[in-house]
C-alpha cells in the first residue's frame, strides 16, 4: 500500500474515535432512477500488486460456490460481476472515452496513486437495493452518471 493510500484510510477511520459521531451506516436503498439515455458507473480505486492480482480480485471465485472477492468485499450489495470492469494502469484513457478531460482529471487525483479502476454498472446490482462505501481494499470515489 501505497503512503496516500495508507494516509486516506486513517482520515477515513478517524470518524470512529470520535464518540459522538454516529458509526452505524444506513440501510441499504434503491437508487434514484437515471434518464434512458444515461447510466449510473460507480468507481472504485484500488492498488493491487499486477493487473492478475485485480482480475483475480474482481472475476475469479476463490471455490466452488463462492462468491468473487470483489462481492465479498462489498457487503452491502450484491453483484453481478458481468457489469464490472477493471482497469489497470491504463486509467485515464480509459476515462477520457466517456467522461469530459476535466472530470476524468479530478477522478485520477482522487485515486491518489492507486493503480486500478474498478467501475460498476448500476445493472451490476439487479435492481435490488444496494450500499456502497470504502472498504478495507477498496475507495470509493462516487457515482457517476454518463450517457450511454
Amino acid at each position: 500500500m501505497n503512503w496516500f493510500g495508507l494516509l486516506r484510510r486513517i482520515a477515513r477511520l478517524s470518524v470512529r474515535l470520535i464518540p459522538s459521531e454516529p458509526i452505524r451506516r444506513a440501510a441499504p436503498s434503491p437508487a434514484k432512477p437515471t434518464a434512458p439515455d444515461q447510466l449510473r458507473l460507480h468507481l472504485f480505486g484500488a492498488d493491487f500488486d499486477s493487473a492478475e492480482a485485480a482480475h483475480r480480485f474482481c472475476y475469479i471465485a476463490p471455490g466452488p460456490d463462492l462468491p468473487v472477492d470483489l462481492t465479498r468485499e462489498l457487503t452491502g450489495a450484491f453483484i453481478d460481476t458481468d457489469e464490472v470492469e477493471m482497469i489497470h494502469d491504463d486509467i485515464f484513457p480509459r476515462l477520457c472515452e466517456f467522461l469530459p478531460e476535466a472530470e476524468a482529471d479530478d477522478i485520477m487525483l482522487r485515486l491518489a496513486g492507486d493503480n486500478t479502476l474498478i467501475l460498476i454498472t448500476e445493472h451490476a446490482f439487479g435492481g435490488l437495493p444496494y450500499d456502497l462505501d470504502d472498504t478495507d481494499r477498496l475507495t470509493y470515489l462516487g457515482p457517476q452518471v454518463v450517457a450511454v
